[in-house]
């Protein structure tokens, strides 16, 4: 489903014609008509803001819901829901985001802070002892199909470099100008000074990086409401 689908989705579940969503959200006529993953985030902001119910993640990606869960109904929220920045309460952590188009800004300023756009979500009891470690990258590409969707928004942790060699499973890696988010396959850094990461899509084949070209590893932990095995 594309992001054309999805907001046309929403509009039908509001009762709305597609011209009365564009003036609620502040929309050009025929605006609606013509999104795509070119989309700008403004844009996806200003639905967000007109309508806060709408979960952000499944408007993004659509993983999950299309609705966040209501808290007027229940106590309980959905782990790993985003927000928009005017929800923050108690519950709701801020996680640096780094999308796409920021790929090559993080590589270049890393590990120096840089400025990233940060996205509010909900973490695990467990995380939140570790936010300074994480990061949540948006997933360029089909290479991790059927695990891991085109577009998601994935929450991973900073891996120390004196743990690199106990990396396992699916991993972000910062290396040269390239940051992928691949499957160990082999981890020989410590006897061979190389990681070897493949993709689930079986499409693609295996890659191996030296040791001396890697410049970050993270774990990739879940996309957002959902663990990765």
């Amino acid at each position: 489903m594309s992001l054309n689908d999805r907001v046309l989705k929403f509009i039908a579940h509001k009762s709305l014609t597609t011209q009365k969503f564009e003036q609620l959200v502040g929309l050009s006529n025929g605006a609606v008509n013509k999104m795509g993953d070119n989309t700008r985030k403004s844009t996806l902001d200003k639905i967000s803001n007109a309508f806060p119910e709408i979960n952000r993640v499944w408007l993004l990606t659509g993983e999950g819901n299309m609705l966040k869960a209501d808290a007027t109904k229940s106590n309980t929220r959905l782990i790993g829901e985003a927000y928009s920045a005017s929800q923050r309460d108690a519950d709701v952590s801020l996680v640096d985001f780094i999308p796409v188009s920021a790929h090559a800004s993080f590589i270049e300023d890393y590990p120096c802070a840089a400025e990233f756009d940060q996205l509010p979500v909900i973490l695990k009891s467990e995380e939140k002892a570790d936010i300074e470690s994480l990061k949540i990258f948006e997933v360029e590409g089909d290479s991790m199909i059927p695990t891991i969707q085109p577009g998601a928004m994935v929450l991973t942790k900073l891996i120390p470099e004196c743990r690199w060699h106990y990396a396992e499973g699916v991993v972000v890696a910062a290396y040269d100008d390239f940051v992928v988010l691949k499957r160990v396959i082999r981890n020989e850094l410590l006897t061979s000074n190389r990681i070897i990461l493949g993709s689930d899509n079986e499409r693609y084949g295996e890659m191996t990086v030296a040791a001396a070209d890697l410049r970050a590893m993270f774990k990739a932990k879940r996309i957002l409401s959902q663990d990765i095995y």
